[in-house]
Protein backbone atom coordinates (compact mmCIF):
# COMPACT_ATOMS: atom_id res chain seq x y z
CA UNK A 1 0.00 0.00 0.00
CA UNK A 2 1.67 3.18 -1.47
CA UNK A 3 0.58 6.74 0.41
CA UNK A 4 0.62 9.67 -1.08
CA UNK A 5 2.99 12.73 -0.45
CA UNK A 6 0.81 14.80 1.57
CA UNK A 7 0.49 11.95 3.56
CA UNK A 8 4.35 11.41 3.95
CA UNK A 9 5.03 14.77 4.54
CA UNK A 10 2.15 14.77 7.73
CA UNK A 11 3.55 12.04 9.10
CA UNK A 12 7.08 12.86 8.81
CA UNK A 13 6.06 16.43 10.56
CA UNK A 14 4.61 13.94 13.34
CA UNK A 15 8.04 12.09 13.70
CA UNK A 16 10.03 15.36 13.82
CA UNK A 17 7.96 17.06 16.16
CA UNK A 18 8.16 13.78 18.31
CA UNK A 19 11.91 13.60 18.15
CA UNK A 20 11.86 17.50 19.13
CA UNK A 21 9.86 16.06 22.45
CA UNK A 22 6.39 17.50 21.04
CA UNK A 23 3.74 15.29 20.71
CA UNK A 24 3.19 13.26 16.91
CA UNK A 25 0.26 14.91 16.98
CA UNK A 26 0.84 18.33 17.20
CA UNK A 27 3.18 17.74 14.06
CA UNK A 28 0.47 16.22 12.48
CA UNK A 29 -2.22 18.96 12.81
CA UNK A 30 0.41 21.35 12.05
CA UNK A 31 1.35 19.45 8.60
CA UNK A 32 -2.11 18.89 7.93
CA UNK A 33 -3.22 22.56 8.37
CA UNK A 34 0.18 23.93 6.21
CA UNK A 35 -1.27 21.57 3.43
CA UNK A 36 -4.84 22.59 3.50
CA UNK A 37 -4.10 26.47 3.66
CA UNK A 38 -7.52 27.23 4.95
CA UNK A 39 -9.25 27.15 8.43
CA UNK A 40 -10.05 23.58 9.40
CA UNK A 41 -12.57 22.77 12.51
CA UNK A 42 -11.53 19.97 14.55
CA UNK A 43 -13.78 17.90 13.49
CA UNK A 44 -12.39 18.29 10.77
CA UNK A 45 -8.72 17.66 11.83
CA UNK A 46 -10.53 14.21 13.69
CA UNK A 47 -11.83 12.67 10.50
CA UNK A 48 -8.39 13.71 8.33
CA UNK A 49 -5.91 12.46 10.43
CA UNK A 50 -8.13 9.64 12.56
CA UNK A 51 -7.49 11.28 16.12
CA UNK A 52 -9.75 11.88 18.91
CA UNK A 53 -11.42 15.21 19.54
CA UNK A 54 -9.56 15.78 22.97
CA UNK A 55 -6.73 14.85 21.36
CA UNK A 56 -7.14 17.72 18.11
CA UNK A 57 -8.50 20.25 21.30
CA UNK A 58 -4.92 19.71 22.88
CA UNK A 59 -2.88 19.97 20.57
CA UNK A 60 -4.47 23.21 18.59
CA UNK A 61 -3.92 24.98 21.27
CA UNK A 62 -0.09 23.97 22.39
CA UNK A 63 0.25 24.66 18.61
CA UNK A 64 -1.46 28.37 19.18
CA UNK A 65 0.38 28.71 22.30
CA UNK A 66 3.64 28.16 19.99
CA UNK A 67 2.58 30.90 17.49
CA UNK A 68 2.30 28.43 14.55
CA UNK A 69 -1.78 28.13 14.55
CA UNK A 70 -4.50 30.59 15.15
CA UNK A 71 -8.06 29.83 16.18
CA UNK A 72 -10.42 32.11 13.53
CA UNK A 73 -14.31 32.52 14.00
CA UNK A 74 -15.96 31.50 10.31
CA UNK A 75 -18.75 33.96 9.86
CA UNK A 76 -22.01 32.65 10.38
CA UNK A 77 -19.97 29.01 11.78
CA UNK A 78 -20.67 27.34 15.05
CA UNK A 79 -17.24 26.51 15.92
CA UNK A 80 -14.20 28.05 15.63
CA UNK A 81 -11.69 26.36 13.56
CA UNK A 82 -7.59 26.81 13.33
CA UNK A 83 -5.09 28.63 10.35
CA UNK A 84 -1.68 27.38 10.07
CA UNK A 85 0.11 31.11 10.56
CA UNK A 86 1.71 32.24 7.06
CA UNK A 87 5.43 31.58 8.12
CA UNK A 88 4.65 28.60 11.06
CA UNK A 89 8.77 27.97 11.58
CA UNK A 90 9.20 31.49 11.82
CA UNK A 91 6.94 31.80 14.62
CA UNK A 92 8.64 29.01 16.52
CA UNK A 93 11.90 30.34 16.20
CA UNK A 94 9.79 33.85 17.70
CA UNK A 95 8.55 31.64 20.73
CA UNK A 96 11.56 29.73 21.52
CA UNK A 97 13.43 32.92 21.66
CA UNK A 98 11.11 34.56 23.88
CA UNK A 99 11.10 31.67 26.34
CA UNK A 100 15.25 31.70 26.27
CA UNK A 101 14.99 35.78 27.45
CA UNK A 102 12.51 34.69 29.94
CA UNK A 103 14.77 32.48 31.38
CA UNK A 104 17.56 34.57 31.49
CA UNK A 105 15.97 37.15 33.26
CA UNK A 106 14.60 34.56 36.02
CA UNK A 107 17.86 33.36 36.35
CA UNK A 108 19.36 36.63 36.89
CA UNK A 109 16.61 37.62 39.11
CA UNK A 110 17.81 34.76 41.14
CA UNK A 111 21.73 35.19 40.66
CA UNK A 112 21.25 38.80 41.85
CA UNK A 113 19.73 37.44 45.26
CA UNK A 114 22.75 35.61 46.05
CA UNK A 115 23.82 36.50 50.10
CA UNK A 116 27.41 37.74 50.51
CA UNK A 117 30.42 35.68 50.24
CA UNK A 118 28.67 33.67 47.24
CA UNK A 119 29.87 35.98 44.41
CA UNK A 120 31.87 32.77 42.86
CA UNK A 121 28.56 30.97 42.30
CA UNK A 122 26.95 34.25 41.72
CA UNK A 123 29.38 34.67 38.48
CA UNK A 124 28.77 31.13 37.20
CA UNK A 125 24.62 31.71 37.22
CA UNK A 126 25.18 35.03 35.84
CA UNK A 127 27.25 33.23 33.26
CA UNK A 128 24.51 30.46 32.10
CA UNK A 129 21.64 33.46 32.06
CA UNK A 130 24.28 35.28 29.70
CA UNK A 131 23.97 31.98 27.40
CA UNK A 132 20.31 32.01 27.51
CA UNK A 133 20.37 36.12 26.68
CA UNK A 134 23.04 35.12 23.48
CA UNK A 135 20.88 32.74 22.60
CA UNK A 136 17.75 34.16 22.13
CA UNK A 137 19.80 37.11 20.18
CA UNK A 138 21.49 34.72 18.13
CA UNK A 139 17.87 33.44 17.12
CA UNK A 140 16.76 37.20 16.87
CA UNK A 141 19.25 37.66 14.23
CA UNK A 142 18.42 33.70 12.65
CA UNK A 143 14.61 34.88 12.10
CA UNK A 144 15.96 38.04 10.32
CA UNK A 145 18.34 36.31 8.34
CA UNK A 146 15.69 33.48 7.11
CA UNK A 147 12.85 36.25 7.07
CA UNK A 148 15.15 38.08 4.60
CA UNK A 149 16.08 35.27 2.62
CA UNK A 150 12.56 33.81 2.18
CA UNK A 151 11.39 37.24 0.94
CA UNK A 152 14.49 37.36 -1.68
CA UNK A 153 13.95 33.31 -2.99
CA UNK A 154 10.16 34.27 -3.28
CA UNK A 155 11.01 36.86 -5.17
CA UNK A 156 13.60 35.27 -7.66
CA UNK A 157 10.83 32.26 -7.82
CA UNK A 158 7.95 34.81 -8.58
CA UNK A 159 10.63 36.40 -11.66
CA UNK A 160 11.34 33.00 -12.47
CA UNK A 161 7.99 32.09 -13.22
CA UNK A 162 7.24 35.60 -14.87
CA UNK A 163 10.62 34.48 -17.40
CA UNK A 164 8.49 31.19 -18.17
CA UNK A 165 5.31 32.31 -18.97
CA UNK A 166 6.64 35.46 -21.17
Amino acid sequence: MSSSPIDDFIQTMGLLWHAEGGPRIAGQILAYLIVEGEPRTLQQMCDALQISKASASTNARLLEGKGTLRRVHPLGARQDAWLAVSNPSQSLLQSVSQKYRRNADTISQIGAGFPVGMEAAQRRVDDFAVFYRRSADFLDEWIERVGCQDAGSREKETEGHGEQQG
